[in-house]
């Protein structure tokens, strides 16, 4: 599972252009300009919570395997696999052909690829002080042994049906992270990463450019595109509006409001794709009412989503009663959405001990109830103003007061992610495994940096994403996760909103375009760009 927080709606603060990376990467070279709706303080492929973080990871790394047509399993940088005693271990043959970016820079000789990075790599995944945010993930992994200087066996706590899946992910360097007692964001390592994959960084500017140029030792090839530079965007119209104009090549997300436009334009290709994600109001559960389950339900009840859809997203849009993509085998179809019921909301307010004093909500201890809502300024602003707006006038309605505080993206994370000071938030879950939301619900993971940022608590939850865990039993994980849904959907935890249809777009000079909704530039050496970039 690749579990990233994401948001189409919000993305990330960043100035119009770099001359500096921009003009370094095109002078006298066909180079890719790409953007994004988020800007990154991290660029370790596991720290960053983002989308845009798993997207930028995949041009510098390399995973073990691959998912191949077919959702068959293919070979990367290990070679090929046994899975043994009955899904207990896995021996891997790695490749020996594999050099780490940094390979020309060491005395004595390029820094290839061997089993220590796999054995360094997991023991790094496995240590709690890490700061990966969904590293629940690989609790299941017991340890990695070297066997050989291209060999390493893994186990496992139990047996899996499918191992591999927990396989797939990135590999990092022991000659730098072998030291290491922890993969942590303040690292080097994390604002200078150092891979294996088609791209290597050379270059971070202040404003969260990153300038990427292509690996020449690349053990699949050179890539064809020589640079490519990531630029962040603090309005997604503005992004939009550079790919209209020629400033950008590619954005990996476009806005539902600018899609009729980008469709109608001769110059541009549209690209869709299922994120399998959904967006949703965050609630502190650990905060003031919002720990009582009946003012979170009244909440919900209280606002109109569909008017919101219909309104914000031309309707494009459709509605959800919990937390997985309706299109996921795990949503329990069973749980119906919440309906827009304002009176049904001041009825829970009411029985959750509030009160009405001159038509606001009001405490037992006559305080007035009212919610901070820490809304990021990002890639979508003004979409996402238009949102909280919404919001806070639906909630006004019936006697709660929100005050809205704006704050740049990277305050945003570290308020909302890591100090956890806030009441309500915005944001949305985009997955490449959507059946497992064990990081976002179990009381473990109720931590600074962890994706539990509403510090929802349940016994029962706990022990039910425990049980889905630990069984091979498809049948019995599916009801297991339709429980999970039914009492998530009960305790409100989030308020859920609504998944859409994801699409990137790109101008003509790049071709070869073929994206994968988890592995976005999994395809990205046969991709071709015109040498005739035009920034004006």
């Amino acid at each position: 599972m690749r579990l990233n927080l994401v948001v189409p709606l919000l993305a990330v603060i960043a100035n119009f252009i770099d001359i500096g990376l921009a003009g370094a990467a095109t002078s006298g070279n066909a180079a890719m300009t790409y953007g994004e709706t988020t800007r990154l303080d991290t660029l370790d492929p596991f720290t960053s919570p983002e989308a845009a973080g798993q997207r930028l990871s995949d041009l510098i790394f390399d995973s073990l395997i691959e998912m191949g047509p077919g959702e068959a399993y293919v070979p990367s940088l290990a070679k090929s696999w046994v899975i043994g005693d009955g899904g207990t271990t896995v021996t891997l043959n790695l490749r020996d052909d594999v050099v780490w970016h940094d390979g020309s820079q060491r005395q004595g000789g390029a820094a290839k690829f061997n089993a220590n990075d796999v054995v360094t790599t997991i023991r790094l995944l496995s240590n709690s002080a890490s700061e990966v945010p969904n590293r629940e993930r690989f609790n299941v992994i017991k340890s990695a042994e070297k066997t050989g200087e291209h060999s390493v066996v893994i186990r496992f706590g139990r047996a899996l049906t499918d191992p591999m899946r927990t396989l797939m992910f990135k590999i990092l360097p022991s000659h730098i992270l072998g030291s290491a007692p922890a993969l942590l964001r303040s690292s080097e390592f994390a604002k200078h990463p150092v891979g294996t994959g088609p791209y290597s960084v050379v270059k971070v500017s202040g404003h969260g450019e990153v300038l990427l140029t292509a690996n020449p030792k690349y053990f699949r090839g050179t890539p064809q595109i020589p640079h490519i530079v990531m630029k962040a965007y603090s309005d997604q119209n503005v992004m939009a509006q550079s790919l209209m104009f020629n400033s950008l090549d590619l954005v990996t997300y476009v806005s539902p409001r600018d899609l009729g436009e980008m469709v109608g334009d001769s110059k541009l290709n549209v690209v869709p794709y299922d994120a399998l994600s959904f967006s949703f109001f965050a609630m502190n559960n650990a905060r003031g009412v919002l720990r009582d389950k009946r003012v979170r339900q009244a909440i919900s009840q209280a606002i109109n989503r569909q008017e919101m859809i219909d309104a914000f997203f031309q309707g494009k849009g459709r509605l959800i009663s919990g937390p997985f993509p309706p299109s996921s085998w795990a949503y329990n179809l069973d749980v119906k959405p919440l309906s827009y019921d304002p009176e049904r909301a001041k009825s829970l307010l009411a029985a959750a001990g509030l009160r009405y004093k001159d038509g606001r909500l009001v405490s037992p201890t006559g305080q007035p109830v009212t919610l901070s809502f820490a809304v990021p300024l990002a890639g979508e602003s003004e979409m996402i103003k238009r949102v909280v707006l919404a919001f806070q006038g639906y909630l006004e309605a019936v006697g709660i007061k929100v005050e809205l505080q704006f704050m740049d993206w990277l305050v945003w994370k570290k308020k909302v992610l890591a100090e956890h000071d806030y009441d309500v938030t915005i944001a949305a879950w985009s997955f490449d495994d959507a059946s497992n939301i064990t990081s976002l619900f179990h009381s473990s993971s109720s931590k600074p940096w962890g994706n539990n940022f509403v510090q929802y608590k349940n016994t029962e939850v706990d022990s039910l994403l425990t049980e889905a865990d630990v069984t091979n039993d498809f049948d019995m994980k599916r009801a297991i996760y339709h429980k999970i849904h039914a009492v998530l959907a009960e305790d409100a935890p989030y308020t859920y909103l609504w998944t859409l249809q994801h699409h990137a777009a790109h101008n003509q000079r790049l071709s070869g375009v073929r994206v994968e909704p988890f592995a976005f530039f999994k395809y990205i050496l046969g991709w071709r760009m015109e040498n005739n970039h035009d920034s004006n």
